[in-house]
Protein backbone atom coordinates (compact mmCIF):
# COMPACT_ATOMS: atom_id res chain seq x y z
CA UNK A 1 0.00 0.00 0.00
CA UNK A 2 1.01 3.64 -0.26
CA UNK A 3 2.85 5.24 -3.15
CA UNK A 4 5.32 3.64 -5.53
CA UNK A 5 8.78 4.89 -4.58
CA UNK A 6 10.16 7.32 -7.16
CA UNK A 7 13.49 5.52 -6.69
CA UNK A 8 12.13 2.76 -8.93
CA UNK A 9 13.11 5.16 -11.72
CA UNK A 10 16.77 4.46 -10.91
CA UNK A 11 16.54 0.78 -11.91
CA UNK A 12 18.00 1.46 -15.35
CA UNK A 13 18.36 -2.18 -16.46
CA UNK A 14 14.85 -3.24 -15.42
CA UNK A 15 12.85 -4.89 -18.22
CA UNK A 16 9.67 -5.90 -16.39
CA UNK A 17 7.90 -4.08 -13.58
CA UNK A 18 4.71 -5.60 -12.20
CA UNK A 19 3.10 -4.13 -9.11
CA UNK A 20 -0.50 -4.93 -9.99
CA UNK A 21 -3.07 -5.61 -7.26
CA UNK A 22 -1.00 -4.10 -4.45
CA UNK A 23 -3.28 -1.25 -3.33
CA UNK A 24 -0.76 1.40 -4.37
CA UNK A 25 -2.15 4.92 -4.28
CA UNK A 26 -1.11 8.40 -5.32
CA UNK A 27 0.23 9.48 -8.67
CA UNK A 28 2.35 7.35 -10.97
CA UNK A 29 5.91 8.62 -10.46
CA UNK A 30 7.18 10.41 -13.58
CA UNK A 31 10.61 8.93 -12.77
CA UNK A 32 9.37 5.64 -14.25
CA UNK A 33 9.99 7.32 -17.60
CA UNK A 34 13.73 6.86 -16.88
CA UNK A 35 13.45 3.08 -17.26
CA UNK A 36 14.74 3.03 -20.83
CA UNK A 37 15.02 -0.77 -21.02
CA UNK A 38 11.52 -1.46 -19.72
CA UNK A 39 9.45 -3.78 -21.92
CA UNK A 40 6.44 -4.36 -19.67
CA UNK A 41 4.86 -2.04 -17.12
CA UNK A 42 1.99 -3.44 -15.07
CA UNK A 43 0.43 -0.95 -12.68
CA UNK A 44 -3.10 -2.30 -13.05
CA UNK A 45 -5.72 -2.77 -10.34
CA UNK A 46 -4.33 -0.38 -7.76
CA UNK A 47 -5.58 3.03 -6.62
CA UNK A 48 -3.44 5.34 -8.74
CA UNK A 49 -4.81 8.83 -9.26
CA UNK A 50 -3.86 11.83 -11.35
CA UNK A 51 -2.83 11.91 -14.98
CA UNK A 52 -0.73 9.44 -16.94
CA UNK A 53 2.77 10.97 -16.75
CA UNK A 54 3.96 12.16 -20.15
CA UNK A 55 7.40 10.82 -19.21
CA UNK A 56 6.11 7.33 -20.00
CA UNK A 57 6.37 8.18 -23.71
CA UNK A 58 10.16 8.01 -23.22
CA UNK A 59 9.91 4.24 -22.74
CA UNK A 60 10.81 3.43 -26.33
CA UNK A 61 11.24 -0.33 -25.69
CA UNK A 62 7.88 -0.68 -23.95
CA UNK A 63 5.77 -3.48 -25.44
CA UNK A 64 3.01 -3.71 -22.83
CA UNK A 65 1.41 -1.00 -20.69
CA UNK A 66 -1.28 -2.01 -18.20
CA UNK A 67 -2.89 0.92 -16.37
CA UNK A 68 -6.40 -0.50 -16.12
CA UNK A 69 -8.40 -0.66 -12.90
CA UNK A 70 -7.13 2.53 -11.27
CA UNK A 71 -8.57 6.00 -10.71
CA UNK A 72 -6.49 7.81 -13.31
CA UNK A 73 -8.02 11.02 -14.63
CA UNK A 74 -7.42 13.72 -17.20
CA UNK A 75 -7.01 13.03 -20.88
CA UNK A 76 -5.34 9.95 -22.32
CA UNK A 77 -2.06 11.22 -23.81
CA UNK A 78 -2.15 10.95 -27.60
CA UNK A 79 1.64 10.57 -27.48
CA UNK A 80 1.28 6.98 -26.23
CA UNK A 81 0.68 5.91 -29.82
CA UNK A 82 4.23 7.03 -30.66
CA UNK A 83 5.80 4.29 -28.53
CA UNK A 84 7.45 2.28 -31.31
CA UNK A 85 7.24 -1.19 -29.71
CA UNK A 86 3.86 -0.85 -27.95
CA UNK A 87 1.63 -3.83 -28.77
CA UNK A 88 -0.62 -4.07 -25.68
CA UNK A 89 -2.36 -1.10 -24.06
CA UNK A 90 -4.92 -1.55 -21.27
CA UNK A 91 -6.57 1.64 -20.00
CA UNK A 92 -10.03 0.40 -19.00
CA UNK A 93 -11.86 1.22 -15.76
CA UNK A 94 -10.33 4.59 -14.95
CA UNK A 95 -11.80 8.08 -14.68
CA UNK A 96 -10.40 9.66 -17.84
CA UNK A 97 -12.03 12.76 -19.32
CA UNK A 98 -12.21 13.96 -22.89
CA UNK A 99 -12.06 11.88 -26.03
CA UNK A 100 -9.94 8.85 -26.70
CA UNK A 101 -7.11 10.02 -29.00
CA UNK A 102 -7.93 9.20 -32.61
CA UNK A 103 -4.55 7.53 -33.17
CA UNK A 104 -5.42 4.83 -30.65
CA UNK A 105 -8.57 3.96 -32.57
CA UNK A 106 -7.10 4.12 -36.07
CA UNK A 107 -5.49 0.78 -36.86
CA UNK A 108 -3.61 2.37 -39.75
CA UNK A 109 -1.84 4.67 -37.27
CA UNK A 110 -0.74 2.10 -34.71
CA UNK A 111 0.71 -1.38 -34.33
CA UNK A 112 -1.34 -2.39 -31.31
CA UNK A 113 -2.31 -6.04 -31.01
CA UNK A 114 -4.48 -5.45 -27.92
CA UNK A 115 -6.30 -2.28 -26.86
CA UNK A 116 -8.68 -2.24 -23.88
CA UNK A 117 -10.63 0.98 -23.41
CA UNK A 118 -13.67 -0.48 -21.65
CA UNK A 119 -15.43 2.14 -19.51
CA UNK A 120 -13.35 4.96 -21.02
CA UNK A 121 -15.14 8.03 -22.41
Amino acid sequence: TGAIPSEFGNLAELKYLSVNRNQFTGEIPPELGNLGNLEQLRLDNNGFTGKIPLELVDLTKLEQLHLDGNQLSGMIPAELINLPELAVLYLSSNEFTGCVPAGLLDVADNDLDELDLEACP
